[in-house]
């Protein structure tokens, strides 16, 4: 069997395969967008710098000039602004009678150590700044490999501590692939705070593409399964191509509840099969060798711990 690693995913550990090549979509909070990368400070700087002109030589729907706020940022572990431009005024028409609601586009760049962080948002209130620049004092980097130990959302290169709630829609997702196995494409992601909908297994009995073309699916295991503790729905097909080539698609999905960050909307997939698109290919893993893997990983799906110093009340 494999070597396995651990990687950290929102508030979860998972077990991949040693040699894997991860990716992450980016993060979003309370919806901002946050993306991160790793850059010189020269390059830092240069950047906010270019922002403040490009943004001073705009003009608003208005006329007027884009740029209207520029909220600096600095504590001992970071630096950074946070821009607030591009004001529009909405018409609205509540109950038939007009008003009018004025909203602005903020972005902020971060810094912390050699990594710079981008947080966006193109439809926000002007008392959002304030709100921004919290989440921005939670934020801490993380390494690559690095597994906190801290209470909090983890992703990209990067830690937000508590305190964080379900109604803020912590989101992210990681990509997994192996070189030996370019056809092959996992995905683990983690949405907090959304109310569920009909389930995996529910959403999978009224597939329109199964029901017409039952005759190439087959079924290698489907029903309910929790994994440690947290409870989910899966189905394990290998599937018959109109090419001819066989495949696998794996899917795993938590009972989400709404407001626990400890039990979000999970997915978890795995496919072989991948090839140009519109051309799948015959998977390159046998029956035996994707149920390994996938009982593997799916069995080391679990809560990160974190140091009793640390933690905050489960509600």
């Amino acid at each position: 069997m494999e070597k396995m690693k651990t990687v950290c995913v929102g508030r979860f550990l998972i077990d991949i395969p040693q040699n894997a090549i991860v990716s992450y979509r980016g993060a979003s909070l309370s919806g901002w967008d946050i993306s991160s990368w790793i850059e010189s400070d020269e390059k830092f700087f240069a950047r906010s710098t270019k922002e403040e002109t490009e943004l001073n030589d705009e003009r608003n729907e208005k006329g007027g000039v884009s740029l209207e706020q520029i909220r600096e940022l600095k504590n001992d572990h970071l630096q950074g602004r946070i821009f607030v431009f591009n004001r529009k005024w909405l018409e609205m028409f509540p109950r038939g009678v007009r008003t009018e609601s004025q909203v602005v586009a903020i972005r902020a760049y971060v810094r912390i150590q050699d990594v710079t962080y981008r947080f966006y948002s193109k439809i926000r209130f002007d008392t959002d700044v304030d709100e921004l620049q919290k989440i921005i004092g939670q934020l801490r980097v993380r390494g690559a490999d690095e597994i906190p130990t801290q209470a909090g959302f983890c992703f990209k290169r990067a830690l937000l501590v508590e305190p964080l709630d379900a109604d803020q829609s912590e989101y992210t997702a990681m990509f997994v692939g192996l070189k030996d196995h370019p056809d092959l494409a996992i995905a683990l992601s983690t949405t907090a705070g959304i109310v569920p909908t009909k389930s995996l297994l529910q959403r999978d009995a009224e597939n329109s593409v199964k029901i017409e073309y039952r005759s190439r699916f087959h079924t290698l295991r489907k029903g309910p399964r929790a994994l440690n503790g947290i409870p989910g729905e899966e189905f394990m097909e290998r599937v018959d191509e109109h090419n001819g080539s066989v495949l696998h698609d794996f899917m795993w999905e938590s009972l989400n509840n709404k407001h626990d960050v400890y039990l979000p909307f999970l997915t978890f997939e795995l496919n072989t099969g991948n090839g140009k698109p519109g051309s799948p290919v015959n998977s390159s893993l046998s029956d035996p060798e994707v149920l390994a893997l996938w009982e593997k990983m799916t069995n080391s799906l679990r809560v990160r711990p974190i140091s009793a110093s640390t933690s905050t009340d489960r509600e």
